[in-house]
């Protein structure tokens, strides 16, 4: 595959819009699920037709937000093939579809007289796959495909026994020697040595779809740079645009992030924050700034009853893989907690058996939290830690205060799961001090990993402080980048929510 590297490529990089770059990538990647957001918002009429023209925009403008969002903020980011699951319906359908296509085709080859109409349209597709890895400026060799493969001419040849398919089979393989990346030399060399024509241009489909995502994911590689230029600009016009095709269709785009930031505004309110948070001042709910902080916090505790706020949709995932860290590195120092209180000072002296207790414990946490399975994961995960921590200080001849407490310490940490661990007082305490400091973080806009790094960790959690480390700085860059695209509509909805309670 030919790289654009010279000067007059940089500048078309650099001039490209934005929206053009990723109509030029020609992905598809799936819509963001939009059934929670659909909950409720169907008005209390007879039904409306949407225009088709209105839900296929609505798609694109879905698809490149979530395309653009996502290799900015993934910088391994790239696109794969879809993989089916090995003895699946949909791997047989697909097969069977894909073979019984094939079997039609090599049919009408050999057919008396051969049938060329289904050849005819795979080469007319094959041609515009090869263009798609042609680069923009490269307008004299697409010129040169469009010559060599005039689909009018390849039928009147071929009706008039005139063509044949392997010259067409010879002709897409060497342009594709040409264009591919040297990954898939093996794969041309292979296309080389068949003969069927049918089975080569199978091959040559195949081929193909892997250069198109070869040619795909160097273009992500290339323009990510500029996507990050872009990114929050681009992301606003996108979702304005995506919002004006939800309401043409009948649909309220924020309604869930309006009750996300009205269950904020009323914890405020009534004093019951995330976290037991005590804000600064008794008039925090007339500052947008403290409530919507308030609202990020509850993606620590997120509670699935409730449709996730449309603004937040494209970092779902990350949302969570935030929450799943933040129980399991509280949960970790909660257990060091309570095996402090019946230890005395013996672990204290031990950074080293504390460090392996912890590593064990990350270990045995890797599917937490899943609440019917908790209390099953504590009784492991107590075996184990009176297990280490007993053969571990029987080295230092202080593995006495292990035995003699055995029962209590394996009790103590099988009672953390007896109810929903937010209930448990040690967990308690420690997520409040956890909360309030990234509540002082973010009203000090300390984000940056550096930043972190110069700011105490709360009592408890000092086991854990690279872990709270890693996990705070990605929740507050998250959320630094959430306000630079969505604060307006945020500041929109605040004041609504504000002059409503009035």
């Amino acid at each position: 595959m030919s790289n654009p590297n010279n000067e007059e490529q940089k500048s078309e990089q650099q001039q490209r819009p934005l929206g053009a770059v990723l109509g030029w990538l020609n992905l598809s990647p799936t819509l963001p699920n939009t059934q929670d957001n659909m909950a409720g918002a169907t008005a209390a009429s007879p039904p409306r037709f949407i225009d088709y023209s209105q839900l296929m925009e609505a798609n694109r403008n879905a698809q490149n937000l979530q395309l653009a969002h996502e290799i900015v903020f993934n910088k391994d980011f790239q696109l794969q093939l879809p993989e089916y699951e090995k003895g699946s319906i949909a791997e047989k359908v697909h097969d069977t579809m894909h073979t019984a296509f094939w079997d039609v085709l090599g049919e009408d080859l050999k057919a008396d007289p051969p049938r060329y109409e289904h050849i005819i349209k795979l080469i007319g597709e094959a041609k515009e796959d090869l263009k798609t890895l042609v680069l923009p400026h490269q307008t004299t060799l697409k010129s040169h495909i469009d010559d060599a493969i005039d689909l009018e001419i390849i039928k009147r040849r071929f009706e008039a026994n005139e063509a044949d398919p392997n010259e067409y089979t010879k002709y897409f393989i060497d342009m594709m020697a040409s264009l591919c990346a040297e990954c898939r030399d093996e794969n041309i060399a292979k296309l080389r040595t068949i003969t069927d024509p049918a089975e080569c241009f199978r091959g040559i489909m195949e081929v193909l779809s892997l250069m198109k995502l070869d040619m795909a994911n160097f273009n992500i590689r290339q323009y990510r740079p500029l996507l990050q230029q872009q990114a929050v600009a681009y992301e606003k016009s996108t979702f304005d645009k995506f919002m004006e095709n939800q309401r043409a269709m009948g649909i309220d785009p924020l309604l869930s992030t309006y009750k996300w930031l009205e269950r904020a505004f009323n914890r405020l309110k009534t004093n019951d924050t995330i976290g037991w948070y005590q804000t600064p001042t008794s008039s925090s709910i007339d500052s947008p700034l403290v409530i919507l902080n308030e609202a990020y916090c509850e993606l620590l505790l997120w509670n699935p009853k409730y449709p996730f706020p449309e603004t937040l949709e494209l970092d779902e995932i990350r949302y969570n893989q935030v929450h799943v860290a933040t129980m399991r590195l509280l949960l970790i120092s909660t257990i060091m907690t309570v095996l402090s209180h019946l230890t005395g000072s013996v672990l204290r002296d031990h950074e080293a058996i504390k460090t392996m207790l912890k590593s064990e414990m990350i270990i045995l946490l890797d599917d937490f939290p899943q609440k019917k399975k908790l209390k099953e994961v504590l009784i492991s995960l107590s075996e184990q830690v009176v297990k280490t921590a007993k053969e571990q200080l029987e080295k230092h001849d202080r593995a006495k205060v292990i035995i003699d407490n055995e029962q209590n310490i394996k009790k103590a940490i099988t009672a953390i799961g007896e109810h929903h661990v937010i209930e448990h007082a040690v967990f308690k305490l420690l997520f409040q001090r956890y909360i309030s400091f990234i509540h002082h973080l973010l009203d000090h806009h300390s984000t940056s990993a550096s930043a972190l790094s110069n700011v105490a960790i709360p009592n408890g959690l000092n086991i854990v402080m690279n872990e709270v480390i890693t996990t705070v700085s990605f929740f507050l860059r998250l959320i630094t980048y959430n306000k630079m695209v969505f604060n307006e509509h945020y500041d929109r909805l605040i004041s609504q929510i504000q002059s409503s309670a009035k």
